[in-house]
């Protein structure tokens, strides 16, 4: 594996040299600035090419922060950093006990801030990084060492999943959004001890509430309950999102029917499927920083819409007392949608969620034209 070390050279060389000895000890091929040509005109070219060369980024941050380059105005390190963000896993490893440049420190926080798709450890001296670089890389090595991604096994889970009607919530809500999210390789990533931790319901509850991309309404109530191996968290107007220990989540939305014309609005549909993946991709990165499962399986279900038509929000606003239902009437359940192949990078849930949206949006209009 090719792992680019990434941080100001001048006065980090001790702690550069210990990430190194830490990829090298495990074997792994460290990739540094100080081994590109010294041709004036080629270390940042060189270093960005290093970058997207790797299959790892070890990112270390003490408290100056180098140089502005031109022409992106910032420095080295930060332009690596941004190069790397959301194409490839960053290890993050922050010195602490120093008086940090503002400039360095704005981009610390950067970093902190970033929910997708990084680990994050604090080091202070040389054998602590190289601790923490070893134990980190060592985590990442389990995770791509598990079984293969099946994508048809994941396909199939997620399916019965969206599938699966809830008569507790079905009378209340008589149209429901059903969004799966599934990850592999499969495995466990919640001991069974974790799954059943009032902090854990709480710390869902909170960011499904008042997250950055909330999913439930603040004016419900809420219930919490362990079927087996699977976390639910409900609220009475069918709104609820469930996790299990393999880390599978699926989430259930309230779609509003125009009253008295039994019409969906396909933005209805847009919003709550955009927020569903903003919100798993956050879970996710929560209960499995290390990253073990790196592909999913999307796929969504509308249940109970048989006798509504489908519309955007412009087409209702110019006749709304007119509709027209292509479709008929019927009881019939259509299909779950998702995507073929069924897998893609679970990185794709945060960078490309405005993409699976759509598409997902698509394949669920055709359903009712």
């Amino acid at each position: 594996m090719k792992i680019f070390v990434s941080s100001l050279i001048g006065g980090m060389e001790d702690f550069r040299a210990a990430a190194v000895e830490a990829i090298q000890s495990l074997g792994h091929e460290a990739g540094t600035a100080e081994a590109f040509s010294a041709d004036a005109n080629s270390p940042r070219v060189a270093c960005l090419a290093g970058v997207r060369d790797a299959n790892l980024v070890v990112l270390i941050l003490g408290g100056r922060y180098g140089a502005i380059q031109q022409p992106s105005g910032i420095s080295a390190t930060h332009e690596e950093y941004r190069e790397a963000r959301g194409k490839k896993p960053v290890l993050a490893f922050i010195q602490q006990g120093v008086e940090r440049e503002p400039q360095q420190a704005a981009f610390v926080q950067e970093v902190e801030d970033w929910e997708h798709g990084q680990f994050r450890a604090a080091f202070s001296t040389r054998e602590q990084l190289r601790n923490e670089v070893t134990r980190a890389i060592h985590q990442r090595e389990l995770a791509l060492a598990a079984a293969p991604v099946d994508a048809n096994e994941l396909l199939s889970r997620a399916l019965a999943m969206v599938a699966h009607q809830d008569s507790r919530h079905f009378g209340q809500a008589r149209i429901l959004l059903r969004l799966a999210v599934v990850g592999g390789p499969m495995q466990q990533i919640l001991r069974p001890v974790e799954i059943e931790r009032p902090e854990l319901a709480r710390t869902i509850l909170q960011a499904a509430l008042f997250g950055t991309a909330p999913i439930f309404d603040t004016s419900e109530s809420n219930s919490t309950e362990l079927i087996s191996d699977r976390l639910s968290i409900g609220q009475s107007n069918g709104n609820a999102v469930s996790i299990d220990e393999r880390g599978s989540i699926l989430i259930s939305f309230r779609v509003p029917s125009e009253r008295g014309m039994g019409v969906v609005l396909e933005e209805d549909i847009s919003e709550r499927l955009r927020a569903g993946l903003t919100f798993s991709a956050a879970l996710l990165d929560q209960i499995d920083s290390a990253h073990r499962l790196s592909r999913v399986v999307v796929a969504a279900h509308l249940e109970g819409s048989g006798y509504s038509a489908w519309r955007t929000r412009a087409e209702h606003q110019h006749s709304p007392n007119q509709v027209t239902y292509t479709r008929g009437f019927t009881e019939e359940q259509e299909e779950p949608v998702h995507f073929q192949p069924p897998d893609q990078a679970r990185a794709a849930l945060a960078y490309d969620a405005d993409t699976i949206t759509e598409d997902l949006v698509a394949l669920l209009r055709r359903q009712r034209i």
